[in-house]
Formats: C-alpha cells, sequence, structure tokens
C-alpha cells in the first residue's frame, strides 16, 4: 500500500471525501487495470492504492507525491516554511524561508524559497508575516503587532497625554 498524503490537491475534482471514494471504487470495480499516473510519467493500478493517495484531476487518476512540508497560514495564505534565517538584529522575530503553497497535479510543488516568513510567538498565540526581504517581513510583522495591540501601544506611548486630558 502506499503511503498518503495528508494534503488535499486544491486541483481535484472530487471536492467531497464521499463522493471521491465512490468514484474511487466504482473505477477499481469496473476496470480492475485503471491506471493512476505518478508524476514521474509512469502508472500504476489505482486498485493497489489507497483512496487517500491519489486524486482525480483533468479526467485522470494522479498518485498525489508525498510531501512533509511544514505548511503556515501566513497573512490568510498558506506557505511552505523552511529553514530558519540567522540574523544579527535585536528583535524578538524569527525569521524562516518561505515560499507560497502551490499545486500542480500530482501535489505541491517543490518550494523556491523566495520569501522571508517573519513568526512572533506571544501569550495571546503566534503572529506571522511575509516579505520578500527580512525588513518587509519585519515591518509587515510591525504592523500586524500594532493592529492587534492598538490600544496597548497607545496607552503607553501616550500616558502624560492621556493623564493631561
Amino acid at each position: 500500500m502506499q503511503k498518503t498524503n495528508q494534503i488535499r490537491n486544491p486541483l481535484a475534482n472530487y471536492r467531497d471525501i464521499n463522493e471521491k471514494q465512490v468514484a474511487f471504487l466504482n473505477a477499481c470495480i469496473q476496470n480492475p487495470n485503471t491506471p493512476a499516473y505518478k508524476s514521474d510519467g509512469t502508472s500504476v493500478p489505482l486498485n493497489t492504492l489507497d483512496v487517500n493517495a491519489v486524486e482525480f484531476i483533468g479526467g485522470l487518476w494522479r498518485v498525489q507525491d508525498l510531501t512533509n512540508y511544514k505548511i503556515v497560514m501566513v497573512r490568510d495564505r498558506p506557505m511552505i516554511l523552511g529553514k530558519e534565517i540567522p540574523h544579527t538584529e535585536h528583535t524578538f522575530f524569527k525569521y524562516y524561508r518561505g515560499s507560497f503553497l502551490t499545486y500542480n497535479c500530482y501535489g505541491p510543488i517543490a518550494p523556491h524559497y523566495e520569501m522571508v516568513v517573519a513568526k512572533y510567538k506571544t501569550d495571546r498565540g503566534t503572529y506571522w508575516s511575509y516579505g520578500k526581504t527580512i525588513a518587509d517581513a519585519r515591518a509587515f510583522m510591525g504592523i500586524r503587532l500594532y493592529d492587534e495591540y492598538m490600544d496597548l501601544i497607545h496607552s503607553v506611548a501616550c500616558k502624560k497625554q492621556i493623564q493631561k486630558n
């Protein structure tokens, strides 16, 4: 049995898992030699695979490539998180190589790590931002944190002004 992929391919024709299982079983029963195509151009019989290892895309069953990418949601976009970037500036942020999660018929496309992802852990949770450079990621993180902590920042930054009023 083929290992299964945890990520569902958004290009799949069957978004409902039950509908996909019915189509998978029907294909296996109607033709035991139904091919499932692999990214290397070869094929294997569909009935030798687990339903979670394949997706029906573009009229063909396609074996999904196995991935073990760390995927995080950053500003409402799924990103593949790469290695931490060493840096010498004094902030509480950590920086990582990042790549937008994109797909082809066989699953997630290998990342190019063209982005920088910033991470900041607080008592309220973990915050993420991204940009083309560390400076961009840091700036977007600053904006995100200001949005989250605006009242606290204002009360501390304007303490004397508030006391005068």
